[in-house]
């Protein structure tokens, strides 16, 4: 089953048999063990530019299944940026330090609430989703988010069952789902969104201590010198690396660890539960691999 197909069972479809909900697809790069930086990244999309993206991209790659790793053509790379990255297309991305985050993780009173890295992560990438929607004002939509399948699909899942619980302005109105990336070609996509991404920051970080500009989060643009000379990661993000694109900063998490110190004084009958639901305390050896970053 495809994710057209699911969104449809999750939301119905118009009288015209049409899909009616916006389209998120998001996929992950890097890996916080092996890498010092990871990121999520995909793109938001009314269905039928969805549509008109799928078909684009089958004529240029057939059925196969795209993975930016398993190609070196920077041409074709360029000629699939130019079909995702067009009118109605916003190109999303977050990507975040893993040391200095869990350097500020371990400083905060409810690390459970945020999560290991990927979930982090994850979270960022889908809360810059919303702020574009809220943003348009088109927050009252109906959204279904898409990951590729194995992608950490029980922390993600946390995300979206805690977003239901504490915005039910939003309930009813986002749904999510994990497929395999061989039976989603609009996953392919955010492969090669993510994996451009991961290219440029992992540029950049050799060439910085640190991306932290000292605020929540960074521009990607910031970053721009380590743009690929051959024009690939301009034609990936151009448009969208000014206010779409970002690295996720150390005071984001400290911030959103404010917002969780304030829910549970407001409710403290809600924090056994949810550490209960949310079993998670970072391990200080994360902290330990910096050097190795």
């Amino acid at each position: 089953m495809n994710a057209p197909e699911l969104a449809s069972i999750a939301f119905g479809r118009d009288r015209n048999g049409l899909l009616v909900c916006l389209r998120a697809y998001f996929d992950g790069s890097g890996k916080e063990d092996d890498h010092p930086i990871i990121t999520v990244g995909g793109f938001l999309a009314e269905p039928s530019i969805c549509d008109a993206i799928a078909d684009d991209w089958k004529t240029a790659m057939g059925d196969g299944v795209f993975h930016l790793a398993d190609s070196n053509d920077v041409d074709l790379h360029k000629e699939l940026a130019r079909i995702v990255n067009r009118k109605g297309v916003a190109i999303i991305s977050a990507s975040l330090e893993i040391a200095p985050f869990y350097k500020a993780l371990f400083k905060t009173t409810h690390p459970q609430e945020i999560g290991p890295a990927f979930s982090a992560c994850a979270y960022s990438a889908i809360v810059f989703t919303e702020l574009i929607l809220a943003k348009e004002g088109r927050q009252g939509e109906k959204v279904h988010y898409v990951f590729e399948k194995g992608d950490r699909e029980h922390e993600v899942s946390k995300i979206f069952n805690d977003w239901d619980k504490k915005n039910s302005r939003l309930s009813g109105l986002r749904s999510h789902s994990f497929i395999p990336k061989k039976t989603s070609t609009l996953l392919h996509p955010a492969d090669l969104i993510a994996g451009v991404v991961q290219r440029c920051v992992m540029s950049a970080i050799e060439g910085f201590p640190s991306l932290d500009n000292g605020l929540a989060r960074t521009q990607l643009q910031t970053f721009e010198r380590y743009y690929s000379k051959e024009g690939l990661t301009a034609a990936v993000v151009s448009g969208h690396d000014h206010d779409k694109c970002w690295v996720v900063n150390a005071q984001n998490f400290t911030f959103l660890d404010g917002i969780s110190i304030e829910f549970f004084r407001h409710h403290p009958e809600q924090l056994g539960t949810r550490k209960k639901r949310l079993p998670y305390r970072p391990q200080q050896k994360k902290v330990k691999n910096e050097a190795k970053s």
